[in-house]
Parts: structure tokens; C-alpha cells; sequence
């Protein structure tokens, strides 16, 4: 349900999805694994994927921190993607996932 509701607003032009496709903060600032719900929401759409990684933010919000602390980000900005050739399904899903983890390591 939630797949879909990402899905719809991203059809509407000017909206903006920003999602955290580990699903779970880090400890130790160490990137975790990526989930294929990331590629679920945006196989065969037209909408631009841009990675991001946010270092630091284990350290501004640490795991079990209700609220977040003054801390120093850096935030790096990596190249749109597009994934609108893509079919949909489990295994477009985990690929899209995978290169989008690639991307964000890549990203420094």
C-alpha cells in the first residue's frame, strides 16, 4: 500500500520523495545493505533518481536518540538515474536496488 502511495506522488509533477533505502539507521555510519522496496517504487517510472549520501548522520542522530543533536553533515550528490526502461517486478526491483547502492557508494 505504501509502494503505491509512493508511486502516485511521484506521478504528480513537482512532487519530491525522499527515501532511505537501507531502512534503518546506522550505528557506526557504516552503509548497510540496501532494501528492494527503493527499486519496487521506482521501476518504470519516468521521475529522476538522484543518489545521496549523507555522512555523519550517525553521529547527528544516533540509533535510540529520540531527538537530533547538533552535528557537522557532509552530503554528496551523485548523477540522476532513470529507471523508466525497467520493467517492473521482484528482479527489476533488486537490480535497480543494487545499482542505486552502487551509485550512493560511489558516491564521495
Amino acid at each position: 500500500q505504501i509502494l503505491r502511495a509512493c508511486r502516485a506522488l511521484l506521478r504528480r509533477p513537482g512532487n519530491v520523495l525522499i527515501l532511505f533505502p537501507e531502512g534503518t539507521r546506522s550505528r557506526d555510519g557504516a552503509m548497510g545493505a540496501f532494501q528492494p522496496g527503493i527499486g519496487m517504487v521506482v521501476a518504470g517510472t519516468e521521475v529522476p533518481v538522484v543518489p545521496c549520501r549523507i555522512e555523519g548522520a550517525h553521529r547527528a542522530w544516533p540509533k535510540g536518540a529520540w531527538w537530533p543533536r547538533p552535528r557537522k553533515l557532509t552530503v554528496c550528490f551523485g548523477a540522476p538515474l532513470s529507471f523508466a526502461a525497467r520493467g517492473r517486478g521482484k528482479e527489476a526491483a533488486f537490480a535497480i536496488s543494487a545499482e542505486l547502492e552502487a551509485a550512493v557508494r560511489e558516491c564521495q
